[in-house]
């Protein structure tokens, strides 16, 4: 599991939300609103000169020294077995940490399901609260009394730097942003403001087209679009065998190009004094290249020129030939898609620059869902009625008197077979049709996002990962770019 964060939720829309996780064998429960990150947790703890009781030591997570707390000390359980995990906690403008031996995922509990409970003695209990999930009991942790433990040391809560104080969900937009790219061995980078959309998995194929730049065409809505090596455009060799793994399509004025790319890395503000010019010697003269981008967090970056690009006749004629598929006359690829209620539009449409909370896990690939998709996560269920036809559907399972389809994920994605039941976990989702529950091999972490690609059309069930949009998760080095799976239109087939 990698150091992840999770964005901030606002009183009404956290409200019931509690993530669950485990020590030894008792279900703990946190508000999402308190449920910072969750990180690994290391071979050792950094001393501290203190004493609480539990103080395992501290964590050093981005510079913030956290003290981690064992509850397992504090109530007197058997801290024989491993823990894996460390529940970074924000409480009041304060945070610590709790090592953990699983996390569990998200559910709802109505305040009607809540049962209060009466502790003796004069210590402030922990606990106070719990519900029941799956037959289970769930204990809901009192932040307040973790911080009143005597000796505890107090953390101010630095967040985890999207957003400064009130965290309001959306970051204000800096005069110029460009997205970051590798095209082996060189770092590119582009204003987004030319950029359409990005392919996570880049499926091309030959094409009469293609020749010493074009490497073929590439399907996208109703259309098969040119795809440019841009090292080969750019003068600047061409990437390796097999170095093309995602795709970026840019907007031209009568159709769209895709450069292929090894990876598309984040996307970053890029003030003018960050922007070098080009040396008089030492790189091609193709005319499309701006500057260098010196302070991206990384290695050094060549700045495209996007609008020599788009003004390229060459590259706008190749654009204007990407074809319909089978003849179609609809063109969904080129109309403006309707924007989320709950995000805010950068103004260029291309990107959106949002902090909302995000379940990553591994689908054969490790893929991101909104949180807020889905419903519940479970284990692998024990009851699973078979089905032996084949494909991605395994069976059918009971939950709560309803009967719910196990769907594979990763072979419905083509990255996989059905996970091994140890370990597996389902997510649950609901459709306007019901009820889904997708296998997935692991849950990697509640994380936040920062940028969002918009959707483009409607998902096609044929390539899943082909037609999602990607968007950015985690923070500094643990930054990267997940396709966006809707596991909710996904669903919507079974």
């Amino acid at each position: 599991m990698s150091a992840v964060t999770a964005a901030a939720v606002s009183t009404e829309s956290a409200a019931g939300l509690y993530g669950v996780f485990t020590v030894n064998d008792v279900q703990v429960a946190l508000p999402l609103s308190e449920l910072r990150e969750v990180i690994p947790c290391p071979p050792s703890f950094e001393p501290l000169l203190a004493s609480a009781p539990g103080l395992a030591g501290a964590v050093n997570l981005r510079h913030q020294v956290i003290p981690v707390v064992d509850l397992r000390l504090v109530l007197g359980m058997d801290n024989a077995s491993l823990m894996d995990v460390i529940v970074i906690v924000a409480h009041e403008g304060h945070a610590f940490g709790l090592l953990a031996t699983d996390v569990h995922g998200v559910v709802r509990v109505e305040p009607d399901e809540l049962f209060e409970h009466a502790v003796g003695g004069s210590s402030l209990p922990l606990f106070s609260l719990s519900f029941e999930r799956a037959d289970t009991v769930v204990c809901v942790l009192d932040s307040a009394a973790v911080q009143a433990l005597p000796g505890m040391p107090v953390v101010k809560d630095t967040g985890s730097g999207h957003n400064g104080p009130g965290r309001s969900g959306a970051i204000e937009a800096p005069d110029r942003t460009v997205m970051l790219l590798r095209c082996e061995p060189f770092g590119l980078c582009i204003d987004v403001t030319y950029v359409h959309s990005v392919i996570p998995e880049l499926l091309v194929k030959s094409s009469p087209l293609d020749g010493p730049s074009v490497r073929g065409v590439v399907r996208l809505g109703d259309h098969e679009v040119p795809v440019i090596d841009p090292l080969a455009f750019l003068g600047l060799g061409s990437l390796p065998v097999g170095g093309a793994e995602r795709g970026v399509a840019l907007n031209f004025e009568r159709g769209l190009i895709v450069l292929s790319v090894s990876d598309v890395v984040r996307i970053v503000p890029a003030p003018p004094e960050d922007v070098l010019p080009l040396p008089e010697s030492g790189l091609p003269a193709s005319g499309y290249l701006e500057g260098i981008l010196s302070d991206s967090g990384t290695d050094p970056y060549l700045l495209l020129d996007g609008a020599a690009i788009r003004a390229s006749e060459e590259l706008d004629t190749l654009a204007a030939l990407g074809l319909p598929v089978g003849g179609s006359e609809s063109t969904k690829l080129f109309q403006p898609q309707e924007k989320p209620e709950e995000e805010e539009e950068t103004g260029d449409g291309t990107v959106l620059k949002v902090v909302r909370k995000y379940l990553t896990y591994n689908a054969g690939t490790d893929v991101a869902t909104p949180l807020a998709y889905i419903t519940e996560i479970l284990s692998y269920p024990e009851d699973l009625i078979p089905i032996t036809a084949g494909g991605a559907v395994q069976g059918v399972f009971i939950h709560r008197g309803t009967a719910i389809p196990l769907v594979c994920l990763p072979t419905l994605l083509g990255r996989g077979e059905p996970p091994e039941r140890e370990g597996a976990r389902v997510l649950l989702v609901e459709s306007s049709k019901g009820y889904v529950g997708f296998a997935v091999p692991a849950l990697r972490a509640i994380e936040e996002s920062v940028w969002e690609q918009p959707p483009q059309g409607e998902l096609q069930m044929h390539a899943v990962l082909g037609t999602s949009p990607l968007v950015e998760v985690g923070d500094g080095e643990q930054s990267r770019m997940l396709p966006n799976v809707d596991l909710r239109a996904v669903g919507m087939a079974y």
